[in-house]
């Protein structure tokens, strides 16, 4: 796989895991390094065609971003979700206000990203990221699936490490 080579990950070097391949690396995402996972489920039919599209979506991140904290804002107004959940304690107090909502969204930081550009359907998402503020010990997960129901954001907090 060492002749496949991403113009952000650099050379793809999988590890060979179980079921496909992996590999760890630290993305640039706005201002940070994220640390990003890139799961392969059919490393045999990794080209670098998949890797090149695999560039466009990382060097656009952009996207996925706001798309995930639009599903973010949203769910902070329904009680028992995880993003309500992050705010209330975030915000110290159970009101709920737009311009809270919106320093809030502001506030979080892509902590982690999964990217699963193959997964079938056997697994739906592409691009998984875990949101957190910093010094905060939970984060919100939201997967941005391969089918159009748009994102879709985990029940419950996720805790950090």
């Amino acid at each position: 796989m060492s002749d496949l080579t991403s113009r952000v990950l650099g050379p793809i070097d999988l590890d060979g895991g179980p079921g496909g391949g992996a590999m760890e690396c630290d993305v640039p995402f706005g201002s940070r390094l994220v640390p990003t996972r890139l799961e392969i489920d059919y490393p045999g039919r990794l080209s670098q065609k998949m890797i090149e599209d695999l560039d466009i979506v990382l060097e656009h991140l952009d996207i996925p971003d706001r798309l995930a904290r639009e599903a973010i804002a949203r769910a902070v107004l329904r009680d028992g979700t995880a993003p309500h959940s992050l705010f209330t304690s975030w915000a110290g107090r159970t009101a709920v206000g737009t311009e809270d909502v919106d320093s809030f969204v502001a506030a979080l930081r892509p902590m982690h990203m999964l990217i699963t550009p193959d997964g079938g359907r056997v697994n739906r998402d592409r691009v998984v990221l875990r949101y957190g503020l910093d010094g905060a010990t939970d984060e919100v997960t939201v997967r941005l699936p391969s089918s159009p129901t748009g994102p879709e954001i985990d029940r419950t907090l996720r805790r950090a490490g």
